[in-house]
Formats: structure tokens, C-alpha cells, sequence
């Protein structure tokens, strides 16, 4: 991704408003005559044209009056930045990447919940490639004069910023995603020809649909059922004897239920609190659904049979693999780590108290050393066959989903889960260590914002 970055200075010694100086070496390397006078400079949709003087420095070197870098909308601060000859008379600074979430003021500072460690990961990574990068939210979006916030010196400046060449989509709420503002702000990017990913949730029926439909994918899906009536949820015990409850538009292991038919005819029901696993027992099936009504008459959700998982340690396996977009058309897994349930958990999951394990290890030690290094490679061709399908029939633009994938007693790969919005939440991550997610993200940035093509 290396490219060559401009330094972009204010001009504080001329009284003209409008007024550059351009330095020989990016006279040179932008292939600029030394006859030219005038050149529009342009960030984002905003644009200036104004005279120009070459000076005699060496480095890649752009100095501009306060009005263009208030026109430009760009930091009165010097940074570092890409740049592209549109024409030869047109320089094009970018590419500007907006990264679009929930933002939330607090007593030190402002706080973009739980992506924001992955948040100055992006800054950091953009700032040492010349992008330049900002956070944004619905209610600090306004298509004439974006507000954002800037990575500066290890904390985040509210500023005006340049509307973006694309926008990637952290939104967290559903509901939000949904909103009237969130529909508007994405037709402002579609007007404006501004890509955005990833597009928007995939409910977990959703998913479930279009990866059944892929008779090659089937094996490995637990039998599953929309719950649309007391019947539905009734016929499916009596079937597979041992069933999860789970809410379609859930994430992060919450509100999943595991009921279990016993074989004296009760029920045992296990829930998920922040507390650990609470278990309760029904002599029939009518008090168990009566018990379990009030919470599943407030959302839709889905049935599962239960897979005898294999286990870790006596504790809850599954293995996120995350994928992201190269380009166009290929997929590739950026990585894979195991993940293991806290203590009174049934759903190994990082908010509720999971570690993460490197999966070679956790591999080898579970299969041996042969068949750990066969089983990795299938779960990384299993997630990315199952990325290539949900791209290909979900409809909108996807950039990273991360695949949850489990084996049975057996070695039999079963699909947990695909997530379109993954966690970033990870344990000891090393201070000023950028993660490959977050490369992959920014790289598929620059990919769709085409401006280094």
C-alpha cells in the first residue's frame, strides 16, 4: 500500500487568501510544468483553484493559505497526506476514509464504544499511509460541513472535515440502522457516489436461509426453524430432544435460551445473564412456554438443534475465523483464533466472559499435530466458501464477516454463526500493535475509493 505522502503545511507568511507554494520535488514528481501558474486543488467533494509558486526544497511539500485549508476543510495542523494529478491541471489529495458509529461524550473524553481501541489502530495505520481518516456518527453528519473526530497526538479533536471517498459502516444498533437519519445519510453517499461497507446487519434467519440453499453447505448446518408459534417449538422438541433459543438479530451470546427435554417427560431450560447460566426446570411443556413467553413475544427468533460439541477443558469451543475483502472478487482470512467459554456459560463469547486461544495450539492439542493442521485448513476453506456464498446472494457491498465454526465429538465442522459487524473486542492486544483486520479494512478502503488507480 506504501505510497509517496505529501506534507500539507498552512501558510502563514502571504496576506493573499488564496495563495500555494508548491516545492520542487512535488513539482517533479507530480510532473508538473514549471510554466504552470494556477492549479485546482481538490479533497473530497470540496475543490479550489488558486495561483501557485514552485520553491526550491527537495521534499514532497505543499503549503497552503488558512482559507484554502478551511475551504479544503482539511486541520490548520500540518499532516501528511497522499495526492494524484486528476489532470494536469487538478490535484486530488485523499483518499479520505470516514468510518461511520455510535459516538459517546464522557468525563475523559469521548468514546466510541467497543471499537474504540480498533479506532486508533485505523487512525494510526492511515496517518503512517497518508489517509486521511476520521470517525463520524449520524448526528454529527451534515453533507455540506462534516464534523468528525481526528486521531492527533494520541487523543481524538472534534474538527470540520472533507467528505469522504468512502465510509465504512460500525453502527451497532440495529435499530439505528434502520433509522430515518441513517437512510438518509446513506443516500447522501449514494448520490455522491461514495461507497460504503459493510452494508448493513444480516439477521441470523437471513444467513441460515442463504447458506441452506447451497446444498454443498448444508452438512454443515444444524437443523434449524424459524419459532412462529408454541407448535413450532413443541414439534421441534419432540424431535431433536436438546434445542437453542436464539434471538435473529442477537450478537454477542445474549438473550439465548438451551432447553432440553428430559427423558421422565420435564424440561430443563438454561439461559445466559452477565451473571453466568441460570437453569430451571418445568414438569410440562405448557408451564415451560408460559415461562419463556414474555421474553420471546418481544423479538423474533429462531430454533437450533443442539450439537454435542467438542469441548476444551470442560469449557464451551468454537473458533472465530475473520475474513475480509482483498479486492473485487477474492476473499481471504485475515485470522483465527479459538475461543473458550467462561465459567457457567454455554456460548464462548468474549462479552460473556470467553478467552481467546491461539487456535494452532488449542488444534494440536485437541487432534494432534497432523490432523490440527488439516482441521485449520478446513476451517479456513469452509469460512471462506461461506463468505463467497453470503456476498454473492446477501445483495449490498460486504468487507469483512467473521465466521464462527465449531467441531463436533466426531471432527465434524458445524457453522455457529457469520457476523457482519465482528467484535474488536480482543484481550492482550499489544499497545501500537495494528492488527491485520485493521490493515485489511483500510486496504479495502483505499481499493474502493480507487484512488490510487
Amino acid at each position: 500500500m506504501k505510497q509517496k505522502m505529501i506534507e500539507i503545511t498552512p501558510l502563514v507568511t502571504t496576506s493573499r487568501p488564496y495563495f500555494c507554494e508548491i516545492s520542487e520535488g512535488l513539482r517533479a514528481h507530480l510532473g508538473l510544468p514549471k510554466s504552470l501558474h494556477s492549479l485546482k486543488i481538490g479533497c473530497g467533494m470540496h475543490t479550489v483553484s488558486c495561483p501557485i509558486v514552485f520553491i526550491n526544497k527537495g521534499h514532497l511539500c505543499l503549503s497552503l493559505s488558512e482559507q484554502i485549508l478551511d475551504e479544503l476543510h482539511l486541520p490548520i495542523e500540518s499532516c501528511f497526506i497522499q495526492g494524484k494529478l486528476v489532470n494536469q491541471k487538478q490535484l486530488q489529495l485523499g483518499p479520505i476514509v470516514g468510518l461511520l458509529t455510535e459516538i459517546r461524550k464522557t468525563d475523559s473524553g469521548v468514546s466510541f464504544g467497543s471499537i474504540h481501541e480498533f479506532c486508533e489502530e485505523l487512525a494510526t495505520f492511515c496517518t503512517t499511509n497518508g489517509i486521511f481518516f476520521y470517525i463520524f456518527s449520524l448526528s454529527t453528519y451534515n453533507k455540506d460541513q462534516l464534523s468528525g473526530y481526528i486521531f492527533n497526538q494520541n487523543e481524538w479533536i472534534q474538527a470540520i472535515v472533507p467528505y469522504p471517498d468512502v465510509v465504512h459502516n460500525r453502527i451497532h444498533s440495529r435499530n439505528l440502522e434502520q433509522s430515518t437519519r441513517f437512510l438518509q445519510v446513506k443516500s447522501d453517499l449514494i448520490e455522491n457516489k461514495v461507497p460504503y461497507f459493510n452494508h448493513r446487519f444480516l439477521n441470523k434467519w437471513e444467513v441460515h436461509q442463504i447458506l441452506s440453499a447451497s446444498e454443498h453447505l448444508t452438512p454443515y448446518l444444524p437443523k434449524s426453524q424459524l419459532l412462529e408459534s408454541k407448535s413450532t417449538l413443541e414439534n421441534m422438541l419432540k424431535d431433536t430432544k436438546d434445542l437453542f433459543i436464539k434471538p435473529i438479530n442477537g450478537s454477542q451470546g445474549k438473550r439465548i435460551f438451551r432447553v432440553v427435554e428430559k427423558e421422565d417427560g420435564s424440561y430443563l431450560l438454561d439461559f445466559t445473564t452477565f451473571s453466568g447460566e441460570i437453569k430451571k426446570e418445568y414438569d410440562t411443556f405448557q408451564q415451560l412456554y408460559l415461562a419463556l413467553y414474555p421474553r420471546l413475544k418481544r423479538e423474533g427468533f429462531m430454533l437450533q438443534e443442539t450439537i454435542q460439541l467438542q469441548n476444551y477443558k470442560n469449557h464451551t469451543l468454537d473458533f472465530r475465523i475473520l475474513c475480509h475483502k482483498k479486492d473485487g472478487y477474492q476473499w481471504k482470512v485475515s485470522s483465527a483464533v479459538a475461543r473458550i467459554s467462561g465459567e457457567n456459560q454455554f456460548v464462548a463469547n468474549l462479552a460473556r466472559g470467553g478467552n481467546l486461544l491461539p487456535i494452532k495450539d488449542v488444534l494440536f492439542e485437541l487432534y494432534g499435530d497432523k490432523e490440527g493442521l488439516h482441521l485449520r485448513k478446513m476451517l479456513a476453506e469452509l469460512s471462506l466458501e461461506i463468505v463467497n456464498i453470503i456476498y454473492l446472494h446477501a445483495g449490498g457491498e460486504f468487507a469483512e464477516l467473521g465466521i464462527d465454526l465449531a467441531f463436533d465429538q466426531a471432527g465434524h465442522p458445524w457453522i455457529i454463526e457469520v457476523n457482519t459487524k465482528p467484535s474488536k473486542s480482543e484481550e492482550n492486544q499489544k499497545k501500537g500493535r495494528i492488527r491485520p483486520s485493521a490493515r485489511a479494512i483500510i486496504h479495502y478502503c483505499v481499493f474502493l475509493s480507487h484512488f490510487n488507480e
